[in-house]
């Protein structure tokens, strides 16, 4: 496969990913009820650069797909499944741990699947162009 639209693929999942994984989360923390204080206090906008930051630093692990430039990975399915998830998702993991608390779990959830899908589609769609080549 050509690099240009691997590229192509990596930089539009990662756009798709974080612009969709972004929008939910913020719109689901935008819904939680918070006091006025709360809302009105100095930290309140600290949890949104923190959602936004860890889907920044999600989406730039996405680099991993050009794992599949390599023969072994590209003509191994479970390879390339984990070039294109595994480092986001060990990205989103230690986020997880080192700054959502129990109580956000939800929107951890929330932000991982919406990350998820856009890749899920662009990783459906890259071993579809594999077997339309090979064919």
């Amino acid at each position: 496969m050509e690099a240009h639209p691997l590229r192509s693929m990596v930089l539009s999942a990662a756009f798709a990913a974080m612009i969709s994984s972004g929008v939910i989360s913020l719109l689901w923390f935008e819904t939680v009820e918070l006091s006025e204080a709360a809302r009105n206090s100095d930290l309140y906008g600290l949890g949104h650069v923190l959602i936004v930051f860890c889907i920044i630093c999600m989406a730039l692990s996405t680099i991993t797909i050009f794992f599949n430039r390599i023969a072994v990975v590209r003509n191994n399915v479970i390879l390339s499944l984990l070039s294109f998830f595994l480092l986001p998702f060990l990205v989103a993991v230690s986020f997880c741990m080192t700054i959502f608390e129990r109580e956000e779990l939800s929107l951890f959830f929330v932000m991982i699947a919406s990350f998820s899908l856009p890749l899920a589609f662009y990783f459906a769609r890259y071993r579809k162009l594999l077997t339309v080549q090979q064919a």
